[in-house]
């Protein structure tokens, strides 16, 4: 069964809630291996490996992930720093694949 809000608010089971989040998480693994495969190709593009770390681009991200969770409903703090970590492991990522792509 897809899943949506109306149709979590339907579930009376914790089996089939478990289930439901359980396959969010799957989603969620699928969404971050493509937010990887984006660093995959920032690494490519990006000619200079100073480049890869970009503080302003980090704070606006930020920024947008707070103004997302503040609109959803969700923990604002607890959202912006997974995405702090996520960021910060994309960046580390991004370096090690710039090395790769360069034989550095």
């Amino acid at each position: 069964m897809p899943y949506s809000k109306d149709s979590i608010a339907k579930i009376r089971e914790m089996s089939e809630l478990r289930d439901t989040i359980d396959r969010l998480d799957s989603d969620l693994i699928a969404l971050l291996k493509l937010r990887f495969q984006c660093m995959n190709a920032a690494a490519r593009i990006k000619s200079e490996k100073s480049a890869v770390r970009d503080e302003k681009r980090k704070a606006e991200v930020l920024e947008n992930v707070k103004q997302l969770a503040s609109a959803a409903g969700i923990p604002v703090p607890t959202m912006a720093a997974i995405w702090e970590m996520l960021i910060e492991t994309s960046i580390s990522y991004e370096l090690e694949k710039w090395d790769q792509i360069r034989g550095s």
